[in-house]
């Protein structure tokens, strides 16, 4: 079978992805709160798709086309078709989805349009919108002495068609100011609300006199976000954050890729907006759907979580391993490895450490790598602790973190103001691991942490994640070296136990793959097991079908694209290929080689995806303590057997959710972790109750033994 059949389209693959993520929109017995907030992260995840991907694929057409390289520019063009196809496919879904959701949700809230508002409603809104709302708005009308406007992304823009006396036709504009509110709320016992654009749209004939309105339409342009943001960065005669500064305003006017609407029978503003955007036809997308989610916050904060809870899911905590609990973690670590599962334990035993590491003396300095961090950030403000206490604190920060660069520019000046040492990583490569080391200066040895998602808290309790801290002499020295490096600007090229991407991650992967090739080849047991968000790079599939036509059963949890297609006899039928889509964002990535007591396990920041193994710093460690390998086995057990929140891919590369045989058990891996984490705490303050209930009783017999040989 052709390479082609094997291996799918990375970019359908992940709409795929994104239609799961509809699917919980659509699903009834999610929360209907909830089922909004899908709807909310399916239109993100859409419009990052375009500012990233088509983006890029658009600027890699443009380039071909100047290059006069037909066959590539027809192969950029088809990509183009069938991606539009595949998303347009979707609208109708969403907005049916979105529909389903106001009807289910009547009792506690309506979306009010011109239509169904009541007449003394309409008294209302218009009160509203002279005094609130349009003193703070800039209508214009675009004629010939009046170019076409620039839009900014994804802010709402009111559009009118205007009929000439005439005869012909002009057009009037109304942007929305990001200042203002999503929604206006009415007096009512049910939340009521309007949302923003259909508020202006209701009286825009108020800003236009007497000018007849012909058609009327809301719309947003979505731009591209795909700046080179190497260029120039690392100039050694140019100031690294100032270069990122002005390459994040360039973002802001880069050429539109797609135009969201909503409005019926508008041709001929639409026309004009797709002639001025310079977009094709396939590039419009119309919805009912709200084209700006932004109005949910504001439903959410009139619908509290605590007076109806049932439009939620029910509230989880992280929960503080037990164990923990007594003593210094600086020493606990020292003696044995801990691995922490997020968010079923909690991200304040990092902070903790932190918080301890920048008291104690006998530590001496602090490196960690920084990525995406959170908007107030405590692990930022233990750091800077650290610093203004003497330790030589290192941050590496990195600043093209998409979407995250100002956050990062912001957090580096912060953390250098308060005694931090800052660099930016490497030219042409982001700094993506999840790396922290604490060096101690007596003999015991110091501590690294390396984990598979960000030194964020907010993220930690939203994003299932790993994190094995561990005073592992070789992974220290090889921490060492990668920090060391990073410095230097060069690639970690030897390591004793670390995988360090871009040099000596896949090769390591690869060996490992050909090590289960060789036990099957000898009758021997052997099996893989992954967990990750992506599985794209090439070479690494054709290395995974190797092992499947070699005998190797492999299993895979991979929660968004996967371009490798399972179940095709004789080529990848020993593979199989879960998504699960719930609660919480799968973000943990696993790597586990060999069957039986013959396993090798890492956990990793890196997907298998040609960026993280070839284009990135990344780093994966091995796992060695028995109760870290053991809970290990236990995520991939609850994913592997998940049949709730998991879809299987099958042969034709469609995903079908996975469903409970008769009489089986359900299973849903997300709350059985969580169930599990909050039965461990139970059992141990159910245990010290137990022995404070015996110190209490033994110390009432003493008591009374005392009292009896005084009598």
């Amino acid at each position: 079978m052709k390479d082609k059949s094997l291996i799918i389209d990375r970019e359908l693959s992940w709409i795929k992805f994104n239609e799961r993520v509809l699917e919980e929109a659509e699903a009834k017995d999610n929360p209907i709160m909830e089922r909004m907030r899908f709807i909310s992260i399916f239109q993100n995840n859409y419009d990052e798709f375009f500012r990233v991907r088509v983006g890029s694929i658009s600027d890699e057409a443009l380039v071909a086309a100047d290059n006069t390289d037909e066959e590539l520019k027809k192969e950029y063009k088809k990509q183009l078709k069938h991606i539009f196809k595949a998303t347009s496919a979707l609208m109708p879904r969403l907005d049916s989805a979105f529909e389903g959701i106001l009807n289910d949700g009547k009792k506690y809230f309506t979306k009010v349009t011109e239509e169904t508002a009541t007449n003394a409603e309409k008294v209302v809104l218009q009160r509203i919108f002279e005094h609130e709302v349009a003193p703070y708005l800039s209508p214009f009308i675009i004629e010939k002495k009046h170019p076409f406007p620039f839009f900014d992304n994804g802010v709402p823009v009111v559009g009118v068609t205007l009929q000439k006396k005439n005869g012909g036709f002009k057009f009037g504009l109304v942007p929305l100011r990001k200042s203002l509110p999503r929604a206006v709320f009415l007096p009512s016992d049910n939340c009521r609300f309007m949302l923003m654009e259909d508020l202006v749209t209701m009286f825009t004939d108020l800003f236009f006199g007497k000018n007849i309105i012909t058609e009327k339409i809301i719309f947003s342009v979505i731009r591209n976000a795909d700046i080179d943001v190497n260029e120039g960065l690392y100039d050694f005669d140019m100031d690294f954050r100032s270069t990122m500064e002005r390459l994040i305003e360039l973002r802001g006017s880069l050429a539109p890729v797609e135009l969201k609407y909503k409005g019926n029978n508008c041709e001929r503003i639409l026309k004009h907006l797709k002639h001025n955007l310079c977009l094709g036809k396939k590039q419009l997308f119309r919805q009912e759907t709200p084209i700006d989610m932004g109005f949910f916050s504001l439903v959410e904060k009139r619908l509290d979580k605590h007076k109806y809870p049932k439009l939620y899911y029910v509230p989880l905590s992280p929960q503080y391993p037990p164990a923990l609990r007594k003593g210094k973690l600086l020493d606990r670590i020292r003696k044995k490895d801990l691995l922490l599962n997020y968010p079923f334990d909690d991200i304040q035993v990092l902070i903790d450490l932190l918080d301890e590491a920048a008291v104690d003396k006998r530590v001496n300095q602090i490196k960690i790598s920084l990525y995406r961090l959170a908007s107030n950030s405590k692990i930022v403000q233990a750091l800077s602790n650290a610093a203004k206490n003497g330790k030589k604190v290192t941050c590496l920060v990195e600043l093209r973190a998409r979407f995250d660069e100002e956050n990062n520019i912001d957090w580096s000046k912060i953390l250098e103001e308060s005694g931090c040492k800052i660099i930016f990583g490497m030219p042409n490569y982001k700094v993506h691991c999840k790396l922290l080391l604490i060096g101690m200066n007596d003999e015991k040895g110091d501590i690294v942490q390396v984990g598979t998602g960000n030194f964020n808290e907010s993220t930690a309790r939203l994003y299932t994640d790993l994190a094995l801290f561990t005073s592992n002499p070789d992974i220290v020295a090889d921490a060492r070296e990668v920090f060391k490096c990073l410095k230097e600007g060069k690639f970690v090229e030897n390591s004793k136990e670390l995988l360090v991407a871009p040099l000596g991650l896949k090769t390591k992967l690869i060996s490992l793959i050909d090590e289960e090739i060789e036990k099957a080849r000898q009758n021997k047991p052997c099996a893989i097991e992954l967990k990750l968000n992506s599985l794209t790079d090439k070479e690494l599939i054709r290395k995974l079908i190797e092992a499947s036509t070699a005998g190797v059963p492999i299993k895979m949890v991979i929660r968004g694209i996967c371009c490798l297609v399972p179940g095709i006899k004789d080529q990848t039928d020993n593979i199989k290929v879960f998504s699960i889509v719930g609660r919480l964002l799968e973000h943990s990535r696993i790597y586990i080689f060999g069957a039986g007591t013959d396993k090798k396990y890492y956990i990793s920041s890196a997907d298998f995806m040609t960026r993280n193994t070839s284009q990135r710093v990344e780093v994966a460690t091995p796992v060695y303590d028995y109760k870290a390998k053991a809970k290990l086995n236990r995520i991939m057990k609850c994913c592997l057997a998940d049949n709730t929140k998991s879809r299987e891919m099958n042969s034709e590369a469609e995903y079908h959710h996975v469903v409970p045989t008769a009489n089986a058990k359900t299973h849903n891996a997300q709350m059985e972790l969580f169930a599990e984490a909050y039965r461990e705490t139970e059992t141990a303050e159910k245990r010290q109750q137990e022995r404070k209930s015996r110190s209490n009783a033994a110390n009432s017999d003493v008591k009374k033994k005392d009292t009896s040989e005084k009598r």
